[in-house]
């Protein structure tokens, strides 16, 4: 794990960064970059997923609930040191949409983007096909709450959590991977968990 960048603490640094605004739901410190949590319908989310790919969507909060559910546990873990030991996550495989959307040649990686209009992050296309990596709305077998990021989330059980984008909204299939919002500020772009 990477614990110094140019001659500072991450840890140390990043949770002074992060925990300016954030309070604690059940275990989990709840973090937002805008200082509130966006209160998104149900009845009038939708998730885009574009870029370079042959068939784009726009999928309704209902539509996917109507796709396969899977189910994933595992400790949920902060680069700024808090875990949660045995959370239990469903919701749609991001590799089942990936193969629905077709990803044109040269497709590397995939940014995701925020209802809360700041917030983005990015996976290599093979870290976003891993079976673990879902589409996530619920937790301990009820829907997300807003704090969590509801309606979706993006869940990547084996990176840290600033990877798992709260209130998706958006999918976009690019050429190359590109820094987040807090990998711009100092997180690794490789948040996998050693």
């Amino acid at each position: 794990m990477v614990t110094t960048l140019f001659g500072h603490d991450i840890a140390q640094t990043l949770s002074g960064l992060a925990n300016s605004g954030g309070f604690s739901v059940g275990g989990f410190e709840i973090y937002t970059v805008t200082g509130s949590i966006p209160d998104i319908k149900t009845s009038s989310y939708r998730l885009r997923i574009d870029g370079n790919v042959e068939h784009p969507l726009l999928l309704s909060y209902e539509e996917l609930r109507a796709l396969p559910q899977h189910e994933v546990s595992f400790t949920f873990t902060c680069v700024t040191g808090w875990t949660v030991p045995n959370t239990h996550w469903r919701g749609v495989r991001l590799a089942d949409l990936l193969d629905r959307v077709k990803p044109r040649t040269g497709v590397n990686a995939l940014e995701f983007s925020s209802a809360d209009g700041v917030y983005t992050d990015s996976l290599g296309l093979n870290e976003a096909r891993s079976s673990d990596v879902l589409l996530a709305m619920d937790l301990d077998n009820k829907p997300i709450s807003a704090d969590h990021g509801a309606p979706v989330r993006l869940l990547v059980p084996s990176m840290y959590g600033y990877k798992s984008v709260k209130w998706l909204n958006r999918i976009s299939l690019v050429s190359q991977q590109t820094p987040g919002y807090w990998e711009q500020r100092g997180y690794p772009v490789n948040a996998t968990i050693s």
